[in-house]
Formats: C-alpha cells, structure tokens, sequence
C-alpha cells in the first residue's frame, strides 16, 4: 500500500504504542519532538546544507583524481616526448567529464526511469445517431517505474490526439491509489501534460507501476491511422505497442513505424517503417497489430500506422492527412 507508512514511523505517532495513548503530556511532547525534528531536517537549509556536502565531496574526489591523473599523464608524456599542451588537455578534459557527470547524475538527474512500458489502443466503431459512423478509441498507457531521487511523488505523462468530438474525453488513472492531475488544456504542439500524484514520497530505487486510460471519440473529424509512444526523452528499457481492431473493423493493412526529431523542438518525421503481419485473437474476436522493442532510443517513438478500407470519405480523409507531409525511409 502506497499511503501506509506505519512502518516507517514511530509507534507513537500513531497512538499505538504499549506506555500510553498518546494523550498524555509526555506523548504530547515526544509527538512534538519528532514532528520538529522531521521539519529541521526537512527545512531548505537542511537539504542545502545536504546538497553543499554533496558538491564538496565530489570536488574533493575530482581533486584528487586529477592530481594523481595529472602526476601520472606527465610523467608518461614527458618518457614519450609528448607535446607540452598534452599536459593541460588531459586535465581539461577530465573536468569536463567530471562537470558533466554532475550536471546529469547528481544537479539534474532524472525523476524515473521507465523500465517497461505497454501501450494499447482499443479501436471499435460506433453508429452514430445521424447514421454516420465514427470510431471510439480506448488508450490506456502502463508502465512500471523507477524512482532515480528520493521524495519522488508526481510521474508526468503527455498524450496527444488528431481528432475532434463533442463530448469530454475520459481521462483517469489505472490504479485507484494514484490521482490524476489534469489540466484538460494542449500546450501549442497539441499534446496535454498531465501527472499521476503518488499520494506520498518514494524512495529512490523503488519500483512501481503507474498508468492511465484515455477514452475518446473521432466524432467531428476523424483521427489520423496510427498510434505511438515513446519514453518522452527517458530511457526506457522494454517498450511495446498495440493496436487491437474487431474483425469486422480491420484495416487494410498496417506497419511498425519509427519517427525521430531532426533537432530539439521540431516535429517528428518518420524515419523507418516495415510491414506488420497481424495477429487474430480468438477470445476477444480481434486483430492486434503489435510492435516490442527492447531498449528504444530515446529520441524516436514507435508505433503502428495502418490504412482504413476504402469507400467511406472519413477513411479516405484520414488517409491524405496521414500522407500529406510523410518523408519515410522503408526497411
């Protein structure tokens, strides 16, 4: 249980202990005293303080580290008749190291690591009230975690669709322990930023699985044919993606597909794609289309594009969105 901390607390707290209730002054005061002692330590200028020892911990074993490289790399140059700027380039070059190393593993590290992360989109179609048929999607996202810092409490989760309806999306968390913080609002590149909050800290180390499930509706303009996911810029160390469609609701075809960014900021264009074969599920009724990667890049996301039979115009117009602009490279 995520909100059960009654092992990592004193007895006391919780007015279970076997020398009082907790309503007598002497408990009075220990409750207080701990509860003061959480706080201090707890307070901006104790983590401060915590951070300014980490920093000159790893100054001094930088120092160290350079003076006996140093000692060692000139007494090898100087036997070998290197030149001179050798001696100031090894140096420079091991402060580097030792500055990035810092910014990335101890002043910026990550929040999580996604150790495995399942995507599955769920396609049906649906009749609509005029007689026009449109599609309604069910996405839901699991991944397990990895807290990389201690007091981890929030996981950030963006998701993105091409269509339009009237009615309000369904969004809300897979486990009934974690709440779902959502603005409801795309940012400019049309993707919505939401959180999972954990209801409590996490250590660091810590594994847990998280997740969301997303219902909505093509009804005014259909969704562009394909699904993907990425780490969002994490590493993430098992990935797979599917697609389940009913029999009589399959696509003509479909493919796993690869999309990468040209630089920071940009859209993604797709880079790869390869034909993928699908897989009839006989307890559901269904076809999957799937895709596994074992340690994805993290600057790609991966995913399914199929193509709607022909002989419907919001088929057919889904089909020129998804080209217009395609640049793809077959594999």
């Amino acid at each position: 249980m995520l909100n059960d901390y009654s092992s990592f607390w004193p007895p006391s707290l919780f007015g279970n202990d076997s020398q009082g209730d907790g309503s007598s002054p002497a408990d009075a005061a220990a409750h207080g005293g701990i509860m003061g002692l959480w706080s201090l330590l707890d307070s901006a200028p104790a983590r401060l303080a915590g951070r300014g020892s980490d920093l000159l911990q790893l100054a001094v074993l930088s120092v160290t580290a350079l003076v006996a490289l140093h000692g060692v790399a000139a007494t090898w140059l100087i036997s070998n008749h290197v030149a001179a700027t050798a001696l100031v380039a090894v140096p420079a070059a091991v402060v580097a190291v030792t500055v990035a190393c810092y910014i990335r593993y101890v002043h910026m590290p990550a929040d999580f690591v996604i150790e495995e992360l399942n995507g599955l989109l769920i396609v049906t179609r649906v009749k609509g009230e005029s007689g026009r048929d449109y599609h309604r999607y069910t996405y839901s996202r699991r991944q397990r975690v990895r807290a990389a810092r201690h007091n981890l409490r929030l996981i950030g989760i963006r998701s993105h669709w091409s269509g339009q309806s009237r009615t309000v999306k369904q969004v809300t968390s897979l486990f009934p322990e974690h709440r779902l913080l959502d603005p409801a609002l795309p940012e400019e590149d049309g993707r919505v930023h939401r959180w999972l909050y954990l209801h409590g800290p996490i250590a660091r180390g810590r594994q847990l699985d998280v997740g969301i499930i997303h219902v909505f509706e093509d009804v005014y303009a259909p969704m562009k044919p394909y699904y993907r996911e990425s780490g969002e810029e994490r590493p993430v160390r098992r990935l797979s993606v599917r697609v389940r469609f009913d029999l009589d609701n399959a696509p003509v075809e479909a493919w796993q597909v690869v999309w990468k960014r040209s630089r920071a900021g940009t859209t993604r264009q797709e880079v790869a794609r390869v034909e993928c074969r699908p897989i009839n599920d006989p307890n559901t009724g269904s076809v999957i289309y799937e895709l596994l990667k074992s340690r994805p890049d993290p600057g790609c996301a991966y995913g399914i594009c199929w193509r709607w039979p022909a002989g419907g115009s919001r088929e057919e117009t889904a089909g020129t969105l998804m080209a217009v602009g395609q640049q793809s490279t077959k594999i």
